[in-house]
């Protein structure tokens, strides 16, 4: 009985290795699929895994709901023009007017000799590409006992948020953030003069559409003592972060869709369409069966180059262009694959068995052009929200 059972496994092995040393190459090609596969996916689950504690917290402010005793410093902008627009370094240059006013202080008052145009610092500006003037060297006093004081300036700024995964029809933020350490938001607060802030009629930005100036009131909280001794029994000791006044001025643009269509996808989908042809062209003709697909492959590699130009270098993560792009990748490779099989199929058999197997080979492809059809009208838009 041992015997018989240890001759039979040994048929089933021998059998399976048969069928291996058959297929080996059809094994061997799956493998290195899905280990490239495993490899791509593992990369970018890996991406932005390492997380550090923060050292700074930017919390809204309601300048509607301000204690009595904070100064409340209206400020309002005009940003005349923008150029040097940088991606790649993330900065960019501005000029315009800065405007700023306040209750005028009386006698013993805290900041009767702090506030003014000067007390206003560009946190985001590149120093050594800073210029300011005062307009008035002292602050007058407008109706109603207020104080009003401006400036003239052209800087060099951080673009502190570039974010693309949307691209090609991302919004880019440039902000002017302006804030101060001299005293804290229990103090004094900036609020937006946004009834007369605004960009002038000749702000552009190439390839981009101006969607408009917005404002956000911050407190900013640094989680530092600045080296001060304070001794533990200290009310100041068990203080976490010191919050000073922030103010962001931030303009905003979206990317013209309609150059979008017309430069990025209109070529993808011409490729796309070009694809969905070659099923329907006779097996019989197996050189073009194989010869569009591979075309397809290089002109695909040769756009999603052509837009990565429009974007900063080593961008880490996957655009919503990419993921169209690998998307595309997939249907041209399923593609040539199909056509190989059926075109092997019809080598390998007889000539007068050909005819009963071009039948259900043909099915076959017309199946996989209606898949294909209803996939890209489907999944683009399913990808816009992975």
């Amino acid at each position: 009985m041992t015997l018989f059972f240890a001759e039979g496994l040994v048929r089933v092995v021998c059998s399976v290795l048969r069928v291996c040393k058959k297929s080996s190459h059809r094994f061997l090609l799956l493998a290195c699929i899905s280990i490239f596969a495993a490899i791509l996916v593992m990369s970018f689950i890996g991406n932005g895994s390492y997380e550090r504690s923060s050292r700074e917290v930017y919390t809204p402010i309601d300048t509607e709901q301000l204690a009595a005793n904070v100064l409340v410093i209206n400020t309002g902008i005009y940003i005349n023009r923008i150029h040097d627009v940088d991606l790649a370094a993330g900065t960019f240059a501005a000029n315009g007017w800065l405007w700023m006013s306040w209750d005028q202080p009386q006698e013993g008052d805290w900041y009767q000799d702090i506030i003014n145009i000067d007390s206003i610092k560009f946190m985001n500006e590149i120093p050594n590409k800073a210029k300011r003037k005062k307009l008035i060297d002292e602050p007058f006093v407008e109706y109603g006992d207020r104080l009003w004081q401006s400036m003239r300036f052209s800087s060099t700024f951080l673009i502190n948020n570039r974010d693309f995964r949307r691209f090609p029809f991302e919004e880019l933020e440039l902000p002017i953030e302006i804030g101060s350490d001299m005293f804290g938001v229990d103090a004094a607060v900036y609020k937006p003069n946004l009834k007369d802030s605004l960009a002038g009629d000749r702000l552009m930005l190439s390839g981009y559409e101006f969607r408009g100036l917005e404002a956000l009131t911050f407190s900013h909280s640094i989680s530092s003592k600045w080296g001060h001794s304070i001794p533990p029994e200290s009310p100041d000791h068990q203080v976490k972060a010191w919050s000073y006044p922030h103010l962001e001025w931030i303009l905003r643009f979206s990317r013209l869709s309609s150059s979008s269509i017309a430069r990025l996808f209109t070529p993808v989908f011409a490729a796309m369409i070009v694809l969905i042809f070659s099923l329907l062209v006779s097996l019989n003709v197996a050189a073009i069966k194989i010869t569009i697909p591979t075309s397809i492959l290089l002109i695909l590699a040769v756009l999603q180059e052509r837009s990565h130009k429009l974007l900063p270098p080593n961008i880490t993560y996957l655009t919503y262009m990419d993921k169209v792009y690998l998307f595309c990748y997939v249907l041209t490779l399923i593609t040539l694959i199909h056509s190989l099989y059926c075109v092997n199929r019809l080598q390998k058999v007889d000539e007068d068995d050909r005819p009963a197997l071009m039948i259900p080979l043909r099915y076959q492809q017309r199946i996989l052009v209606n898949v294909m059809c209803l996939s890209l009208i489907i999944v683009p838009f399913a990808l816009w929200y992975l």
